[in-house]
């Protein structure tokens, strides 16, 4: 057996999948720390795609990132930061404290069948699930999973 380094996640994977498109290009990696990250294969260059080979390692790079717990603390708006060494500071303190690996921060992402820049998240702590662009690093929209008719 032979192992090959292909992305490091630094956390405790909640849940993970693949695009349904071969050879498979993209990951979308749920942590337990309340993130969501997509990565792409590296040597990915529109149709001229080579297929796994023993012989060359596959590597995966990293694409987008959704602080889901950040954006749920945050009354659902994206967190300003500035580049000020105070503010820094106070951020790595506050994202150190609030991304802790803890079961209500667990996620959980899928893709869209429809469109593939588009991912489907959800974390333990809130009633949402989140639709989010990652092509455009962006949320497109929350839905309350309260509120939907049973």
């Amino acid at each position: 057996m032979k192992l090959e380094p292909l992305a490091s996640i630094n956390t405790t994977i909640s849940s993970f999948e693949l695009s349904y498109l071969e050879p498979y290009n993209k990951w979308l990696v749920g942590t337990a720390n309340g993130k969501v990250i997509v990565y792409n294969r590296k040597d990915f260059n529109a149709y001229q795609q080579e297929l796994f080979d023993e012989n060359v390692p596959t590597r995966f790079n990293y694409m987008d990132s959704f602080n889901i717990l950040d954006y749920v603390d945050n009354s659902f708006t994206e967190s300003k930061r500035s580049n000020t060494l105070d503010h820094f500071y106070a951020v790595s303190k506050r994202t150190l404290v609030r991304n802790e690996i803890d079961l209500t921060n667990y996620t959980t992402g899928t893709f869209s069948n429809g469109d593939l820049t588009l991912h489907l998240s959800f974390i333990a702590k809130a009633p949402y699930i989140f639709i989010r662009n990652f092509e455009l690093h962006q949320v497109v929209k929350h839905v309350n999973l309260t509120s939907l008719p049973l």
